[in-house]
């Protein structure tokens, strides 16, 4: 039967996500010295332990189970990234004092995770609510969401920039907007066929959504920017 409150682990997940918005607005906005690569490290990080710690000690296993599949995901995200910044060249990552990972700032392997772990878990609690329809349509709609907002605000703060495509106020590139709600429903999927399996299955169908999703980006710059079907 679908639930209809708001249980511990989604009152616990919310409060998170909004202190780790607060925490990363203040850190990357703030004056000093210390480089916005190392920034972005700290945050991430500290949002990994800050979740672990919290679904453990809490015994949140939807939370886990979604946060694992994320981060795992999110260490196969840096190949679309690359793809992006190499084979397409509609990419970059401007110098931000901290290590890169070929073309890619290294980080980018933890950045995935935030974004992934709010888009399974909004889709985790309407399927609860309201049914397996209810649950992709939250996947693609909150992929949307989240996705614009990194899209627009994240560029202006030198963590990346669209290369020579077509954009939105100067940082907006609207070709990788399907693939993006591509990947929240994938990512919905991977959660649901992994989360009663083994634990290293998550591996092999990470790395499939980030297939599917390096190719639906080479496909959406073909027929949105190159006008493959004009």
């Amino acid at each position: 039967m679908p639930e209809a409150t708001v249980d511990g682990q989604e009152r616990d997940l919310i409060a998170l996500h909004v202190g780790f918005a607060v925490v990363a607005a203040l850190v990357l906005l703030a004056p000093g010295a210390l480089a916005q690569g190392w920034r972005l490290w700290i945050l991430l990080v500290g949002y990994d332990v800050a979740t672990l710690v919290i679904v453990l000690v809490r015994g949140h296993d939807r939370w886990l189970r979604a946060w694992w599949f994320a981060a795992v995901t999110s260490v196969f995200q840096v190949v679309p990234d690359a793809v992006l910044v190499e084979g397409l060249g509609t990419l970059s990552f401007p110098a931000d004092g901290a290590p890169d990972l070929g073309p890619v700032t290294a980080s980018m392997a933890l950045m995935w995770t935030v974004p992934l772990v709010l888009i399974v878990s909004a889709a985790d609690s309407a399927a609860r609510r309201r049914g397996a329809v209810a649950g992709w349509v939250a996947a693609v709609v909150t992929a949307g969401l989240v996705f614009v907002g990194a899209e627009a605000l994240l560029p202006p703060l030198g963590i990346w920039e669209p290369v020579g495509v077509t954009t939105i106020g100067g940082w907006l590139a609207p070709y990788v907007l399907p693939p993006e709600l591509l990947l929240g429903a994938a990512a919905w999927w991977g959660v649901q066929v992994t989360r009663e399996r083994h634990p290293l299955l998550v591996v092999p169908v990470g790395a499939l959504v980030s297939v599917l999703y390096t190719g639906a980006l080479a496909a959406s710059w073909l027929l949105l920017e190159r006008g493959l079907l004009a």
